[in-house]
């Protein structure tokens, strides 16, 4: 008799590794686990500006592949980062989706937080994910972007001027991509 385990995928996680404690210039990892052919997303990350500034920010890389870094914004004690692989092959696997450079303004704790995350995958549609051990929560409307013709206002929705946009646009993107190989 062979006992019937079911086999759970692995979900997709987005975490933070950045020192306890800063006194100089220092570099914060976003590191991804368990992707699955990702395309493109955003982030937020929350940081105490009277304590730390953003000096630059570097791409990620997916067992190999580079993931490119297509803008990036900071907003007072915020900085947004998205991100675009180029084509519609996507990646699969662990590693980073970005490096953030920091420079110390005064020593002491560090506090840094992600929010606002999206990832989406080769058929345009938003990957669930546990973003720092939070699970993200997709609307079922959002899972199928090849059939809306509007994208939800919670999804575009950005601090920074222009971002919000330009995802939109990546998406739709996507999607006739998406939409066209079929």
């Amino acid at each position: 008799m062979i006992p019937a385990t079911p086999i759970a995928a692995s979900q997709t996680s987005v975490s933070v590794n950045a020192p306890e404690k800063v006194d100089g210039d220092f570099s914060v990892v976003i590191e991804i686990e368990n992707a699955a052919d990702l395309d493109s997303g955003q982030f937020d990350l929350a940081f105490d500006s009277d304590t730390v500034n953003v000096t630059g920010v570097d791409d990620g890389l997916i067992d190999g592949t580079v993931i490119p870094i297509d803008n990036w914004a900071v907003d007072e004690d915020r900085i947004k980062v998205l991100f675009n692989l180029p084509g519609i092959d996507g990646v699969s696997g662990s590693g980073s989706l970005a490096t953030i450079h920091f420079e110390t303004i005064v020593p002491g704790d560090c506090t840094m937080k992600l929010s606002d995350g999206l990832l989406v995958d080769t058929m345009a549609e938003a990957i669930p994910a546990s973003w720092d051990g939070v699970e993200s929560v997709v609307p079922e409307a959002a899972t199928n972007t090849r059939t809306r013709t509007s994208i939800p206002a919670d999804a575009t929705e950005s601090r920074s001027s222009g971002f919000g946009a330009l995802f939109a646009i990546g998406v739709l993107a996507a999607a006739i991509f998406a939409f066209r190989r079929e």
